[in-house]
Order: C-alpha cells, then sequence, then structure tokens
C-alpha cells in the first residue's frame, strides 16, 4: 500500500506534523492499540450481520425497531507496509443506523482483551453471546472474561434504565482490567483470571437543557463515560462523550479517587471519545465532533492536549469523526477516523512528533 504523506496544520501550535494514512478499509473502527513492540492493533463496530434479530425499543434510536446482529466487528493488526491481519471477530448489532461492536483493545501481561458490544433492558433480559462483555483473544478465537450486561441487569448501580455497553478499557497498574462501561455510567475493573468485576464509581448526569427520560426527566444529559487513564500522577481519570443533546463545550474529563468519589479536572470539552497517557506525560484526548442541528459535522473532530481546568490546548483539529488515539514510545499519534460513515471507510492516520519525550 503506497502510504499518503501529507502536512497538517496544527492550529495550537501552528506546528506542521508529517500525516500517513496507515490503514483504510475499516467498518467504523472505534480504538486503536500500540504495543509496547510497535505492532498496532485496531477494533472496529462491524456491518450488523444476518446471525439473529430483535425487535424492541432501542432508547438511542428512539423507538421500536429490528435490531440485526451477527459475527462482523473485527479486531484487525496493521504490518508496517499497510498490510491488514484479522485477528478475531465479535458480535456486531444495526439498531437503525447505528451500528456497535467492538470498543476497546488492551494487552495485560502479554494477553490480549476487548471491550465488546451492548445491551439494554428493553431488547430482554438476556443477550445473545458476547454481548456488553469484557473478554480475551488468544490464537483467533475469543472468550469471555466476565459479562457486565449481567452485572448491570441484576445491580443496576446507577438506578435507571439497565444498559450496558463496555466501552473504554485500561490494562491497569494494579493487574486489573479497567472499564469505561457509556451505557451503565459507571467505571468498573475486572479481574482477569477470575472475571471477578467490581464496581468502582458510578457517574451522575450532567446538566442539560431538557429533560431526561433515561434519568426519570432530569434536566440532564447522560455522562456516557467512553475512556479510562491512568495519569503521570497516578491518578485515574475518565473521559465523558456527554449524550443528547451533545452541546459543545459540557464534555470533560474526571478524575475518580480510591474511595471511588468524583471530581471535575479539565471542562469546556466537546464530545470525547478517547483519553490517553502520551510519552510526554500528558493527557490527550479526542473529540469526536461538533454537533448542530444536522447532527455531527464533518472535519470537526480534534486531537486535544488536557489539561487542568478550562486551559485545554487543540493540537490537531480538522478531524473526520475521530475515535480513539494512542501513542508510540517516540510519541507519534496514531488516530483513527471515519469511526462512523459508509463501510469500508475508517482509517488509521499516524501523525509524527505529537507528543515526543
Amino acid at each position: 500500500m503506497k502510504y499518503l504523506i501529507v502536512l497538517v496544520l496544527a492550529f495550537g501550535f501552528g506546528t506542521a506534523f508529517a500525516q500517513d494514512v496507515l490503514a483504510e478499509g475499516l467498518n467504523g473502527p472505534q480504538g486503536i492499540l500500540v504495543a509496547d513492540d510497535g505492532s498496532i492493533w485496531v477494533i472496529d463496530s462491524g456491518l450488523g450481520g444476518n446471525d439473529g434479530e430483535v425487535t424492541a425499543f432501542f432508547p438511542n434510536a428512539g423507538g421500536e425497531v429490528t435490531a440485526a446482529y451477527g459475527q462482523t466487528a473485527r479486531i484487525v493488526k496493521i504490518d508496517a507496509d499497510g498490510s491488514q491481519t484479522e485477528v478475531a471477530t465479535l458480535p456486531s448489532i444495526a439498531v437503525g443506523q447505528e451500528v456497535t461492536g467492538g470498543a476497546r483493545l488492551a494487552l495485560l501481561d502479554g494477553e490480549l482483551y476487548a471491550s465488546s458490544s451492548f445491551w439494554v433492558e428493553t431488547a430482554g433480559p438476556d443477550a445473545p453471546p458476547l454481548f456488553g462483555s469484557i473478554v480475551k483473544v488468544a490464537d483467533g478465537e475469543i472468550s469471555e472474561v466476565a459479562n457486565l450486561w449481567m452485572l448491570e441487569r441484576d445491580q443496576n448501580p446507577g438506578g435507571f434504565i439497565a444498559e450496558s455497553h463496555p466501552y473504554g478499557l485500561l490494562a491497569g497498574p494494579d493487574g486489573n482490567l479497567w472499564v469505561a462501561d457509556a451505557g451503565a455510567n459507571t467505571l468498573l475493573k475486572v479481574n482477569p483470571a477470575t472475571g471477578e468485576s467490581e464496581v468502582v464509581a458510578v457517574f451522575e448526569g450532567v446538566p442539560g437543557p431538557l429533560p431526561n427520560p433515561a434519568r426519570e426527566d432530569a434536566m440532564e444529559a447522560d455522562p456516557v463515560p467512553t475512556a479510562v487513564a491512568v495519569g503521570s500522577d497516578g491518578g485515574v481519570y475518565v473521559s465523558y462523550l456527554v449524550g443528547f443533546p451533545f452541546i459543545p463545550g459540557t464534555a470533560k474529563v474526571v478524575k475518580v479517587a480510591d474511595d471511588g468519589s468524583v471530581s471535575d479536572y479539565a471542562m469546556g470539552l466537546t464530545s470525547l471519545t478517547d483519553l490517553r497517557l502520551a510519552p510526554d506525560g500528558n493527557l490527550y484526548a479526542i473529540q469526536f465532533a461538533q454537533f448542530g442541528e444536522q447532527g455531527p459535522a464533518p472535519m470537526s473532530g480534534a486531537l486535544v492536549r488536557i489539561a487542568e481546568g478550562d486551559s485545554s490546548e487543540i493540537v490537531i483539529e480538522g478531524l473526520i469523526f475521530p475515535t480513539s488515539v494512542d501513542f508510540d514510545a517516540e510519541g507519534n499519534a496514531y488516530i483513527t477516523v471515519n469511526g462512523v460513515g459508509v463501510p469500508g471507510s475508517g482509517q488509521v492516520v499516524k501523525y509524527e512528533g505529537i507528543a515526543a519525550p
């Protein structure tokens, strides 16, 4: 594959970064992982499928729809020449125009883990296999580590509609997998050996202009936690997307204390979908898009260097529906773009010299 080499302007600094398109043809890429050996792994949403259907009321669809699902979400390894190797597949479900499948990847003690799909109580108490789960990937085979949908169904720590969408995934320094559940609005830790799962924090709603039927008509939006990262100070940080009506400037990064209490760290952000610690010691976040009356605007996504308070800086803007970022040891950034869009439009783009140590 011939690389596309261009220069893009990072408006936050007026610095030009070299940009390489490393991979194309992905179906809604949601997560990227750069391993210590330099290998690049991507997980995508998939295309739904024809393995089964469920007709139910899905809150995100605004009514009753027939959702089709199948084993079409992919975990892909990208080689240095841009060639792709499909490592494994995961369930994908198409609810109207929204497709949900694989979300994030993590390497812990040499083992590969992934967060897989979602489920909601209105679709029934029992989800198909690997929906709302953390899974282990070994030799192309998938095995369930923890079923977070069942935890949400049985415990419902948030107290509202039972929904689980394990999204953000971190190989924690304590040997656990840390999970930001975007459906349950919780932070959890999962023992990878036993599957034992513990709710660390429950995230409160974010003040909003409209009553939210999913939160008993409170005037607040769902926080929708999308990623968890450990900062250079050892603290645990979580990014919020913040749900409908997706008002610019309402997203934020919060800090979670050992006792589960949550405090604001960085505010004034928009639609955050990922959060990573970079080699330069800073946290970086992905802003997915600016939302308007017509929905998310193309080329309005950004990579943001996070700072406490309202002093975060845009490093790269003009990204097309970015979803995830990771860094190699030299501080080069790898970003998945076209996280929503026509099948096959997803890409992995490398930006050089973003966060050099």
